[in-house]
């Protein structure tokens, strides 16, 4: 494991802010980090994530990826959590996260800029 987490929340927006930069080389360690994210949304109950992931390399297979957002589709891992994650658009493997999120009906997007990303948090855009 080879990455770093951080969060803050914004209480006047009900927003939990995370931010992960580095590698992930095990699939386990992204399950973890993703269930983290939903403890501390319901901790801080909110129900919207900015997830800035434009520093983060993802560095295991596909499959591994798959599974871990079909775990998330049918054990419904984020009820009514929306995750708007930060992407660096060259990145396939972020690409992938957000085909597989589509593939599984996940409330989770992918966007290049925290702007548009809040704009479809707030108001579905």
């Amino acid at each position: 494991m080879s990455f770093t987490f951080s969060h803050e929340v914004d209480v006047p927006n009900k927003l939990l802010i995370c931010e992960v930069q580095g590698t992930i080389k095990h699939a386990i360690d992204t399950e973890h980090m993703l269930k983290n994210i939903v403890k501390l949304a319901g901790k801080n109950q909110v129900k919207h994530v900015v997830l800035d992931v434009t520093q983060l390399i993802l560095a295991y297979s596909a499959v591994e990826m798959s599974t871990i957002m079909l775990r998330m589709h049918e054990q419904n891992w984020l009820a009514d959590i929306k995750i708007a994650r930060i992407v660096n658009p060259q990145d396939n493997n972020q690409n992938l996260v957000a085909g597989f999120s589509d593939k599984y009906a996940l409330p989770i997007k992918n966007f290049e800029d925290r702007s548009a990303a809040l704009m479809w948090l707030k108001f579905n855009i």
